[in-house]
């Protein structure tokens, strides 16, 4: 009866535990896609979920950017190991900046 009880608690503390492991996932998604987007569009885009598709290989996010006034949807892929893709509304990949960290060097007299 003891082992039954163990089994059983074990199975309710995991179901439990699943959905907050796969929200926390989703919220680690939604920052990257949003921290690249911003590295395209400017730190002063305002970024808003739209919807959070799970596929197989990763989750689909449809985010909503506006900049200045102008609207436009992009689709951001993480798959499961953290690579992001992002496209824009016709399905063209968009690309991110490289980010330098050397020194800017200014040629100012």
């Amino acid at each position: 009866m003891k082992m039954f009880r163990r089994v059983t608690i074990g199975m309710v503390l995991a179901g439990v535990a699943a959905p907050s492991m796969a929200a926390s996932n989703n919220s680690q998604h939604l920052a990257l896609c949003k921290s690249e987007l911003k590295r395209v569009y400017g730190e002063d885009t305002r970024l808003k979920l739209k919807s959070i598709k799970k596929k197989r290989g990763g989750n689909q996010m449809r985010i909503q950017s506006v900049v200045d006034g102008q609207s436009s949807m992009s689709t951001c892929w993480v798959d499961r190991e953290g690579g992001i893709n992002l496209l824009d509304r016709e399905g063209v990949a968009i690309e991110v900046p490289a980010y330098d960290q050397a020194e800017k060097v200014t040629l100012n007299d």
